[in-house]
């Protein structure tokens, strides 16, 4: 299995990579890849996944780190998006504007968050087309973008 983690970047990527290189032979994963429009970010966590996929577990599992669309996608079975879309500068103001104005301004919910879902459609839209033009026939993909109700729905 080839699973691709679209926001690669993240600092929750290591922790999840972790997780499923632990169940390595239950997932017959063969390779995992990272994907993230911030090369900069993503080449520092690839280090750290690097080392606990080949140092730390000891496993041959192969990693891929790639700011290239088809590469990270192409054949991938299973795609985990955890965008962030504006960064953390981003979420701070969807949290800070609304309580200026007595709203609720948390990520998922209220007004911070209809502006984050806002804000991450279309890179979703456009995460899906990818996916769908460069992985296996059967792919999946995982939302964990917040607000994931506003941003995820299920394809009839």
């Amino acid at each position: 299995m080839i699973i691709t983690l679209a926001g690669g970047g993240s600092t929750f990527t290591p922790g999840i990579v972790k997780s499923i290189a632990l169940r390595k032979e239950e997932l017959e994963v063969e390779e995992i890849r990272l994907y993230d429009i911030n090369e900069e970010r993503q080449r520092k966590v690839g280090v750290l996944v690097d080392w606990i996929l080949h140092e730390d577990l000891g496993l041959d599992i192969k990693l891929t780190v790639t700011t290239d669309k088809k590469t990270a996608f192409s054949d991938a079975d299973f795609v985990f998006a955890q965008m962030r879309v504006g960064g953390y500068a981003m979420r701070e103001q969807d949290e800070k504007i609304p309580l200026r104005h007595g709203c609720v301004g948390q990520e998922t919910c209220g007004c911070g968050g209809l502006a984050y879902g806002m804000r991450t459609i279309f890179p979703m839209v456009e995460l899906i087309d990818d996916v769908e033009k460069y992985a296996k026939p059967t792919y999946w993909i995982l939302n964990y973008s917040n607000p994931a109700a506003i941003v995820s729905r299920r394809a009839a």
